[in-house]
């Protein structure tokens, strides 16, 4: 509780200290209200609502200085608790007593004996400790609030740091593929090598347009994947082919993570067998707002064992985006990979 949080009671207190102040001498019976005179009684009243604000803050200032002072871990925690009751029980009593003693001294009543006044010192010190009891419950509502705010917090940003960190990773991977098969290409094929440092040039400026980017128009996506396949064309000749089946009009009304199709269709290009005369064919269509890449499975005779590193990737790359899964099935003739897309 801070003193910021401490003022914002002043309408409580306006309202409840003069109840208090006036509510509870009469119930005690500690002043009689016929043995006075108009302005005695304001005065002794006035008195009575100064002593309740007394300890009413009192027992705030309590709880804010005991809150500061000592850690309220959750071992802890009923120790403090003890301590703020006996700190309110202690502070209530003494304050009360002493201020309703010198009040009795000037006032007009007569009683045997201490009775009303302990009475009304007992009935302080009970709404001293309901009242600190309520303080105590409005804290830990806060304190709750504010830790789940944090907690949030912290998983936005431990979300986006995990975001960065699979962006990351796609850079590395796609410049040196994309390297090795420029090398080749130079030393087989100068002109196709221009052609394809062009083409390049396109593709990459795509990633680094959009690498801070969560989400991109799908149109944009099949426009990028359009181009990187070009390039494999060029390496490939008719080994490889890609058929698109996205209408304009799909591809303008949904939104997909940038870079996502190239992993899936560079996993097609690396695990399986083609040849000019069996060529791989890579489908890429738009099936109830999943983007769907399937393509015939024909493994490698030496096929090396895959990490799935690029599959899992993305997959977490959907996760923190979308909170959605991306659908891999695989029944050994098609390996099918779907991806989520959202309305934009």
């Amino acid at each position: 509780m801070t003193k910021e949080e401490i003022k914002d009671d002043r309408v409580v207190k306006l309202i409840g200290t003069p109840i208090l102040g006036i509510l509870i001498p009469n119930i005690t019976g500690l002043i009689t209200n016929g043995r006075y005179t108009v302005p005695q009684l304001l005065l002794s009243y006035m008195y009575f609502i100064a002593v309740a604000w007394i300890v009413w803050q009192g027992n705030v200032r309590l709880v804010y200085f005991i809150r500061q002072k000592y850690e309220w871990r959750y071992k802890q925690y009923y120790k403090n608790i003890l301590l703020l009751f006996l700190a309110n029980v202690v502070y209530s009593g003494f304050v009360s007593l002493v201020l309703l003693r010198i009040w009795k001294g000037f006032s007009k009543e007569i009683y045997p004996g201490w009775g009303p006044v302990m009475t009304t010192v007992l009935i302080i010190v009970i709404a001293a400790c309901f009242i600190t009891n309520i303080y105590e419950i409005i804290y830990l509502n806060q304190e709750r609030e504010y830790n789940l705010t944090r907690a949030e917090q912290l998983n936005i940003a431990k979300a986006q740091a995990e975001l960065e960190a699979l962006k990351n990773q796609i850079d590395p991977h796609f410049i040196f593929n994309s390297l090795n098969t420029l090398s080749f290409l130079i030393t087989r094929d100068p002109q196709s090598a221009r052609l394809y440092n062009d083409t390049l040039a396109k593709v990459y400026r795509y990633i680094l347009g959009n690498k801070d980017k969560d989400l991109v128009l799908l149109r944009e996506e099949v426009e990028f994947i359009s181009n990187y396949f070009y390039l494999l064309k060029i390496r490939f000749s008719e080994a490889v082919n890609m058929e698109i089946e996205i209408t304009d009009l799909a591809a303008e009304d949904f939104l997909i993570p940038p870079i996502s199709l190239q992993t899936l269709v560079e996993n097609a290009i690396k695990h399986n067998e083609f040849t000019d005369n069996n060529p791989l064919t890579i489908n890429v269509s738009v099936l109830s707002n999943y983007v769907v890449i399937k393509n015939p499975i024909k493994p490698k005779n030496y096929a090396s064992p895959t990490s799935r590193i690029g599959l899992n990737n993305l997959d977490n790359r959907y996760k923190l985006i979308t909170k959605r899964n991306i659908i891999i099935e695989n029944n050994f003739r098609f390996f099918t990979v779907k991806l989520p897309i959202l309305k934009f």
